[in-house]
């Protein structure tokens, strides 16, 4: 009996699915939310604000992350990849290693990024909201902060956008 869509188009569908949601997630933030919030908020507020879209986010893009890798590993079983042919040159195999090696990266500075610098800056803004004054100490370590979290933001999307390329070479 045929049937309408396939587990593995059901699978292949998943991923893109999945993939759609972990960056464009990332581009909403950077291209709508982020202009938007610039002009909206104090500094201190639109660091608060952002926590909570981060951690909605974070939420979102980690089940979206974990759909990507179990889609991921069957797709690459339907295709016959197995790990023995990762990184064979001129090989199917060597740009899904690439690809693999680049999402490995990506979830480091993921952690990184949410994790200590994200944190950082909100005990920050939450301290100088406390305070209900501008502390230039706070304000200088919030900005050098945000420098460093926004390189890292920019690192993580050109990585995703790297990673989108290599899988529509697999595909191709």
């Amino acid at each position: 009996m045929d049937r309408v869509v396939s587990l593995w188009a059901l699978a292949r569908w998943l991923h893109l699915l999945a993939a759609i949601t972990w960056i464009g997630g990332q581009l909403f933030i950077l291209l709508v939310l982020l202009p938007v919030m610039r002009g909206a908020l104090p500094r201190d507020e639109r660091v608060l604000v952002f926590a909570r879209v981060g951690r909605r986010y974070g939420l979102v893009s980690w089940v979206a992350l974990s759909v990507l890798i179990v889609t991921g590993v069957i797709n690459g079983e339907r295709r016959g990849v197995h790990w023995a042919h990762l990184f064979q040159a001129g090989s199917y195999g060597e740009v899904l290693g690439t690809k693999l090696v680049l999402v490995a990266v990506v979830i480091v500075v993921t952690l990184v990024h949410a994790g200590y610098f994200g944190r950082r800056m909100t005990t920050l803004a939450e301290r100088a909201r406390a305070l209900d004054r501008d502390d230039p100490k706070l304000a200088a370590e919030r900005r050098r902060l945000q420098i460093i979290s926004g390189v890292l933001s920019g690192l993580n999307l050109l990585l995703n956008l790297v990673i989108v390329l290599l899988a529509a070479a697999l595909v191709a």
